[in-house]
């Protein structure tokens, strides 16, 4: 990791709990846990990011042989995913219709067309599932914490590794990121929403 001397750091996951398990273990339970609801014939329902974690969700629990079904928000990126030159696994677009013997991904606020699969289980997959307020609101039936943003201990590492003296927080916890710098003996600061810059790109 290059070093630096001031760092900006996005701190989604900037309070102590937010402690991730390990993601191949993860994904395991998640196996377990569809293969479950499969044998007993239910819906499993995976709620994930349409970007990036769904894509990520298909080709690891490809290697346990699911086939899966995309909520209409989630299958316009896996098509260009695939645009891009990338194989996904087997999958099909959700039409309103049940589907058998496959597992669903869709959005966390796509239950539309989840309701109509007759019988269903939910999972949020995501670091917010350390977080029981939040997979409550989602009224998801179990929960798995997997992310790709960085969990509170990862976050530690990067300031550490990059020796900056000088640390920005920004977005999610960041005056308990930089509180928990300070505590360190890290000179830290929060930039609130009024004092970041949205860039037109």
């Amino acid at each position: 990791m290059p070093k630096a001397n001031v760092l900006i750091i996005e701190t989604t996951y900037g309070r102590p709990h937010f402690r991730f398990g390990d993601p191949d273990e993860t994904i395991e339970l998640i196996a377990r846990w569809c293969r479950r609801a499969l044998d007993s014939r239910v819906t499993p329902v995976l709620l994930c990011h349409a970007l990036g974690k769904t894509e990520e969700v298909m080709l690891q629990l490809a290697q346990y042989g699911f086939a899966f079904a995309l909520e209409k928000r989630c299958a316009p990126c896996a098509r260009q995913y695939a645009m891009a030159g990338r194989s996904l696994p087997d999958w099909i677009e959700l039409n309103g219709e049940p589907v058998a013997d496959r597992v669903v991904i869709a959005p966390p606020v796509g239950k539309d067309d989840i309701r109509r699969l007759g019988r269903y289980r939910t999972a949020l997959i995501s670091g917010w599932a350390k977080d029981p307020e939040f997979a409550r609101l989602f009224g998801a039936d179990a929960t798995f914490d997997l992310s790709d943003h960085c969990d509170f201990d990862e976050l530690m590492d990067v300031v550490e590794r990059s020796g900056a003296d000088q640390v920005y927080t920004v977005h999610g916890y960041t005056e308990d990121f930089a509180r928990s710098l300070r505590k360190r003996g890290i000179r830290a600061w929060a930039l609130e929403a009024n004092e970041q810059l949205a860039l037109a790109l």
